[in-house]
């Protein structure tokens, strides 16, 4: 299993994002994309399909078996 960042292009705060272990990168947009139609149904004047349709992630970890650290971040 892989550790995913996956982004839907908001800012708010900060970039809108949500992490996910999956098997790949579809899966993981898959579980994210559930996570931000659940958002999106508390406020449906805010937020349109684009929010959870348009979904980007980047692997951050090869292998959640193992010991990790992200590298620091100042966001």
């Amino acid at each position: 299993m892989k550790l995913y960042e996956v982004t839907n292009g908001y800012i708010g705060f900060g970039v809108v994002k949500v992490l996910a272990i999956a098997k790949d990168k579809e899966a993981a947009i898959k579980l994210a994309r559930r996570r931000f139609k659940e958002q999106a149904k508390k406020c449906p004047r805010l937020y349109d399909e684009d929010y959870y349709n348009n979904l980007q992630a980047k692997c951050i970890c090869d292998n959640v078996n193992e010991e990790w650290v992200s590298e620091i971040r100042d966001e």
